[in-house]
């Protein structure tokens, strides 16, 4: 994975960032890689090709807003239901 490392003054990233107070005015190093390479990072060891995890479930989880939880119940049904209903109705008529 590629990683780029630069030291610089705090000063040049405020325009950009929303610095936290302890870290302005002073020198800070800035990491920039691959979020896709950290998680595939987090997944496999470096000394072979096996997953340090055995299963991906949960791993959307950070995602799943949980209001909607209750709607996703018979989501495919009522979606089938609305969708093929009128071509029911017309292929009965």
């Amino acid at each position: 994975m590629e990683t780029i490392r630069v030291t610089m003054d705090s000063a040049r990233l405020a325009p950009i960032i929303d610095l936290p107070v302890t870290l302005r005015d002073r020198e800070v190093e800035v990491v920039v890689r691959s979020k896709l390479a950290s998680y595939t990072e987090q997944l496999y060891d470096d000394d072979d090709d096996e997953p340090k995890i055995d299963s991906f479930m949960g791993i959307l989880k950070e995602y799943a807003n949980p209001a909607l939880r209750e709607l996703e119940k018979g989501a495919w049904e009522r979606a089938a239901v609305e969708k093929y209903l009128e071509k029911m109705k017309d292929a009965c008529s």
